[in-house]
């Protein structure tokens, strides 16, 4: 009885959630019974490929003691590799920083800044130092209006070039509320002599849209395979694909050794006991 009671609570909390997604604009945000697929799926691809002990482990461990809790309330705990940590994390996360930037007065930004330096060759993923790329931001940031807010996070995706050649690009995905573009843009120049490639485009700025959408992104835990071609502009394009068997094994392993919440990027504002704050002095 108890259990059946445990879960009628469960289902009831999670058509919660998924009404306040949809409210927001997230629709079609991941449900619990995804995550759990997922992490069977992944936890099978590991084991197929012969993943390290250590990691498979580390992933097995962290799925075994978030599934048996309640997969909708909202906390840190886990590691980025468990789809339902990432779920319960995000779930909190988006919903209130869709309330805190929807209350600012300045004007909106999507942004995407994936810097050369943070560029990783193919199985060397691991080596990634978010904490410095982090660091870059935050400096970056510091040069733009007082009360300006930064929401997103870090991620990785495969980039494979016009030349053949294959790597990982680190980059952030952030929404950004209080600075314009032309002040972005000088707060964000990378130096040319970073730019090796001839299409390059590190930095990008774009208009917010459906704002929950673009928290959504940029707080997702999937990784990407982005292939250069040419399109008929002339302009470089990348065609979306998934990551093949060994990236996605690569990304997987990656996420696992890093807590919830340890890709994520504020600015202006803080996580506090899982509640998002302002960190303005006069908020």
């Amino acid at each position: 009885m108890r259990r059946y009671i445990r879960r009628k609570n469960s289902c009831e909390h999670e058509h919660t959630n998924h009404r306040q997604m949809a409210s927001l604009g997230l629709p079609a945000f991941e449900t619990v019974a995804e995550c759990l697929k997922r992490n069977t799926q992944m936890i099978r691809r590991l084991e197929r490929h012969g993943a390290g002990a250590s990691t498979l482990q580390n992933i097995k461990d962290s799925v075994s003691t978030l599934s048996t809790a309640s997969a909708d309330q909202t906390s840190n705990l886990g590691f980025d590799g468990d789809w339902i940590a990432s779920r319960r994390y995000r779930l909190g996360l988006i919903s209130q920083a869709h309330e805190l930037l929807s209350r600012h007065q300045g004007p909106l930004a999507f942004v995407t800044v994936a810097h050369p330096k943070w560029k990783k060759s193919a199985g060397r993923l691991a080596d990634s130092n978010i904490q410095a790329a982090t660091q870059w931001m935050y400096r970056a940031l510091s040069l733009v209006e007082d009360r300006t807010i930064a929401i997103g996070g870090y991620e990785a995706s495969i980039n494979v070039e016009l030349d053949g050649s294959v790597s990982w690009s680190g980059h952030f995905h952030l929404v950004i509320a209080g600075a314009d573009k032309k002040q972005l843009k000088a707060a964000l120049n990378i130096p040319t002599r970073y730019q090796r490639q001839k299409y390059s485009r590190p930095v990008t700025i774009e208009q917010i849209g459906n704002l929950a959408k673009r928290l959504g992104y940029s707080t997702k835990r999937i990784g990407k395979r982005g292939v250069a071609y040419i399109g008929k502009n002339g302009r470089q394009q990348r065609r979306k694909l998934p990551l093949s068997t060994v990236e996605q094994i690569e990304f997987d392993s990656w996420l696992s050794g890093i807590p919830v919440g340890g890709r994520t990027f504020l600015f202006g504002c803080r996580l506090h006991h899982n509640k998002l704050r302002l960190t303005h002095a006069d908020d």
